[in-house]
């Protein structure tokens, strides 16, 4: 398994805190949102290498952490991490989340099954757990968690309907009409059988932008299983966000 994480985004809704530097290297009681990430995957022993998409601005940003990060005592990196440029330089010329995962795929040649992890997120529920929860259906997984009101959901989130078997029957992208209250996190872990869908999906002309729209469209092709947790997951979205979330985190470093 490779694990991709999506960090080519300009993060407008964050400026100014994001005209120089990528939402992913913010601090979070001192460390970046990304080391945060890798901590978890260093977590699960079946991943062989992480690959990290941006763009052509922060390309530069993200290598010259990464030779800081690979010399600090405190990295838990248990993979090779490469930084991969998708060749983007503004907001209105980037690829979307769907593109840059289909040019890291052709940029790598990737066969093998993907564990697909947003950049803006901190998040404390297991991605070993998720991972084991994938070999044991070998089928598409997304994460999920109760929201408790379709309020929540409506017009921000995705949402997922499942049947009893946890599968997802439909996926609804930032409805506004919701039709169930489970709302996606937006990680996922395609199996190896479903990388040509990347490629089929955009010939089709179809929304290259969030994740959310290809598993839409994917679930009616092929099975896709919800994997709930309970743990908290803190979306780092605005800045009113990220100061909160950072509030939080400085606190339990006390």
């Amino acid at each position: 398994m490779k694990a991709l994480i999506l960090a080519a985004g300009y993060a407008t809704r964050l400026y100014p805190l994001t005209l120089e530097r990528p939402k992913a290297l913010l601090p979070v009681a001192g460390k970046p949102i990304l080391e945060y990430t890798l901590d978890k995957i260093a977590e699960c022993p079946g991943i062989e290498a992480i690959y990290l998409v941006t763009n052509r601005k922060f390309y530069g940003l993200f290598q010259d952490w990464l030779t800081g990060y690979l010399a600090s005592p405190s990295a838990k990196a248990s993979a090779s991490i490469e930084i991969l440029d998708d060749g983007t330089g503004s907001n209105e010329d980037r690829l979307g989340s769907i593109g840059d995962l289909r040019f890291a795929i052709r940029a790598r040649g990737l066969r093998d099954d993907l564990l697909v992890i947003c950049s803006d997120k901190i998040f404390e529920f297991s991605l070993k757990s998720l991972v084991d929860f994938f070999a044991e259906r070998r089928e598409a997984v997304n994460t999920c968690f109760e929201a408790g009101e379709v309020e929540r959901i409506r017009g921000r989130h995705g949402c997922a309907v499942t049947d009893p078997r946890g599968r997802i029957v439909e996926f609804q992208e930032k409805p506004a009409q919701p039709r169930s209250t489970l709302e996606s996190a937006a990680f996922y872990i395609f199996p190896e059988a479903a990388i040509p869908l990347f490629d089929l999906y955009l010939q089709e002309g179809n929304n290259p932008d969030a994740p959310g729209f290809f598993a839409q469209w994917y679930v009616q092709r092929r099975p896709m299983y919800a994997y709930l947790f309970k743990e908290a997951c803190y979306d780092v979205g605005t800045p009113e966000a990220y100061a909160e979330v950072d509030r939080l985190y400085a606190q339990k470093t006390r």
